[in-house]
C-alpha cells in the first residue's frame, strides 16, 4: 500500500525530479498548422528617430496593430519625444488603445481591444 501511495503522490527519490531537469519540445509540427493562419493583429518593432517616422507608426496602430517603439536616439531631443507621444497618444484615444513606457528606452503602444497590465509578473506573481 505504501509503494502505491508513494507511485500517486511521488514521495520517494524515483518521483522527485531534479529542477535543473527539463523537457526540450519539438514544436515544428505545430508551426505547420499556424502556417494557413491570418493574424489579426502584428507585434511590430519600430525606432523613432524623428517625427518624419510618426505617420507610418500611426498607420500601423490605425491598421490594428501593436508597436514596441525603441525611443533612445530621441531622448536627446526632448521637444521631438513630447510631439511624438502626444500624437501617440491622440491616435491611441481615436483607437480605444493604450500605451505605456518599458523601461527607459521603450513605449508600447496597443490597438483597440489590447490593454496593457502595468503590473510585473514576477516568480508567477504579479506586482
Amino acid at each position: 500500500m505504501a509503494n502505491l501511495l508513494e507511485k500517486i503522490i511521488g514521495t520517494s527519490s524515483m518521483g522527485k525530479r531534479d529542477l535543473d531537469e527539463y523537457t526540450e519540445l519539438d514544436l515544428s509540427e505545430f508551426e505547420e498548422d499556424l502556417e494557413d493562419v491570418t493574424p489579426r493583429m502584428y507585434i511590430r518593432i519600430a525606432e523613432l528617430t524623428g517625427l518624419e517616422q510618426l505617420p507610418d507608426l500611426k498607420k500601423e496602430v490605425y491598421n490594428g496593430n501593436a508597436l514596441l517603439i525603441d525611443i533612445s536616439n530621441t531622448k536627446r531631443d526632448k521637444l521631438t519625444l513630447e510631439r511624438a507621444i502626444k500624437e501617440l497618444k491622440q491616435v491611441i484615444g481615436d483607437v480605444h488603445g493604450d500605451i505605456a513606457g518599458i523601461g527607459e528606452d521603450q513605449i508600447l503602444v496597443t490597438p483597440k481591444n489590447v490593454k496593457i497590465d502595468r503590473t510585473k509578473v514576477i516568480g508567477g506573481r504579479r506586482r
